[in-house]
């Protein structure tokens, strides 16, 4: 009788299932263990030596703070670009080693320099934003590719104070100096210790300029000193100058009761037609006409133009409708549209300082029909009368410039930067952290260990298919073999 043979194949289960993970592990604990210690002796072995080494060097520093307006923006107060070396600029090094009597230590300000730097500390905005990004914020990491950090803390270190001589006693005290000095460099920078001049008031001595052109000029003057009061005065009503016990709502009234007395002057001036050479005035006064003449006619094309300009441009208009079916129509003009309306109001502003002007060259010109020569005692007293006023202009003036420079350093340069941290002398470590390299070591270990195990289970497996093929082709061969001989003898 024929025997038939079916070979079976054993049952695979496909996929990850619990039977599988726990062989795998069985398999690779082991290796797990013996690749992680290995990993934990070689990160022993080469980050904790480069994180002790860096700590051998010792360093001095200290911390400064700007907080004024636009220190965020990389400028400094005048709006220049900032720059943090002058911190440690050779000037106030070499003050701040006199003020700390370390002359006979210190002897070469340079190699005191070249051991010295400023580092920027990030700012939190900068800090949080590397951290968002860290973690996977689209938005973040989208900003942080166009963003500019502006540090606004600066650390001043000096590089192992050993080797220059100095003590950490010493090296303290000459960064509190340092600090001390930039003070002063800072203040005298930035701060603003003459606004307005103050010899241009003494027209009075020359006898070629008539007082009606004196009385012009200085007012012109004294209202941009006004305007500039003005603004200082709305946004610092509550300043008090120490100084001069003044603020500067004070200081606008005094201007405006000089004002008041150059305008008496002008018509007393005019009311009793004084004028040091009524010829020179008159053909200056018709000179000055004209010319204001032309410039009048030239700035009222100007404004035809700019109107026109203004009158093509057409503004956009955008609906939109939200969720409850409201409509919205925004209507808004291009950044020209604006700028032409500034530069045409700026303009109108002009024609109207033309039309003043002219008037008052009208009033002087018909003044001047009497041509009878002035009296030597009306000039001497008009002269006298003026010299008074620009004594009293020139004081004023000086009082203004010292309000105006006590506010900035009362107000902003004393407050502009601060020390935020004392000085002290350490030792420096990387910025990275042992257990997270421990961390990331056994992470990696595991890693390897897994794939070594897995490998090897795989080429195991290969290798007990390749055996079970054999045997059963062996098997089958052997049954036929033996069917064969079955058949003969039968």
């Amino acid at each position: 009788m024929e025997n038939s043979y079916v070979y079976e194949e054993e049952q695979y289960e496909e996929g990850i299932t619990f039977k599988k993970i726990g062989y795998f592990f069985k398999k690779a604990w082991i290796r797990m263990i013996i690749y992680a210690v290995i990993a934990a002796l070689l990160a022993t072995a080469i980050a904790a030596p480069i994180k002790v080494y860096y700590r051998s060097e010792p360093v001095a520093e200290t911390s400064v703070e700007f907080i004024y307006d636009g220190i965020e923006k990389g400028l400094a107060p005048n709006g220049a670009i900032f720059n943090s070396d002058n911190i440690i600029s050779t000037t106030v090094l070499s003050k701040a080693v006199e003020e700390a009597k370390l002359g006979g230590v210190i002897k070469d300000i340079t190699s005191l320099r070249d051991r010295m730097r400023v580092e920027g500390v990030p700012t939190d905005e900068y800090q949080k934003l590397v951290e968002a990004a860290a973690n996977g914020d689209k938005s973040a990491q989208e900003k942080l590719r166009k963003y500019t950090m502006y540090p606004t803390r600066f650390d001043i270190v000096i590089s192992d104070p050993e080797q220059l001589g100095l003590s950490d006693d010493q090296a303290v005290l000459l960064l509190n100096k340092v600090v001390t000095e930039y003070y002063g460099d800072f203040k005298q920078r930035y701060a603003v210790t003459e606004m307005f001049a103050n010899d241009m008031y003494d027209f009075s001595q020359n006898a070629t300029v008539e007082f009606t052109d004196a009385y012009d000029l200085y007012i012109a003057s004294l209202e941009t000193v006004k305007d500039y009061l003005q603004r200082l005065s709305q946004g610092n009503a509550a300043f008090v100058s120490t100084e001069n016990s003044t603020s500067f709502a004070q200081l606008l009234n005094d201007l405006n009761i000089l004002i008041k007395n150059y305008d008496l002057f002008n018509a007393s001036v005019l009311s009793g037609n004084i004028w040091r050479n009524k010829t020179a005035a008159k053909n200056s006064l018709t000179a000055s006409s004209t010319d204001i003449d032309n410039k009048r006619t030239a700035l009222q094309e100007y404004i035809t133009e700019l109107k026109d300009q203004i009158s093509n441009i057409k503004p956009t208009t955008v609906t939109t409708v939200d969720s409850n079916g409201q409509a919205t129509t925004i209507t808004s003009y291009p950044e020209e549209y604006y700028t032409y309306q500034k530069l045409l109001n700026e303009s109108n502003l002009q024609v109207l300082e033309y039309n003043t002007q002219k008037k008052n060259i009208e009033t002087r010109l018909k003044a001047l029909e009497d041509t009878a020569p002035t009296d030597q005692a009306s000039i001497d007293r008009a002269q006298t009368e003026l010299k008074s006023l620009e004594q009293y202009t020139v004081d004023f003036i000086d009082k203004v410039n010292s309000t105006i420079e006590d506010y900035y350093n009362a107000a902003f340069i004393s407050s502009s930067v601060r020390q935020v941290r004392p000085p002290v002398v350490t030792r420096r470590s990387l910025d990275f952290n042992l257990l997270l390299v421990y961390a990331v070591a056994l992470i990696a270990a595991m890693l390897i260990a897994g794939i070594v195990t897995g490998v090897k289970i795989s080429k195991a497996n290969n290798v007990k298919k390749t055996c079970a093929a054999s045997e059963e082709t062996t098997a089958i061969v052997d049954t036929d073999n033996e069917n064969k001989e079955k058949n003969v003898k039968e």
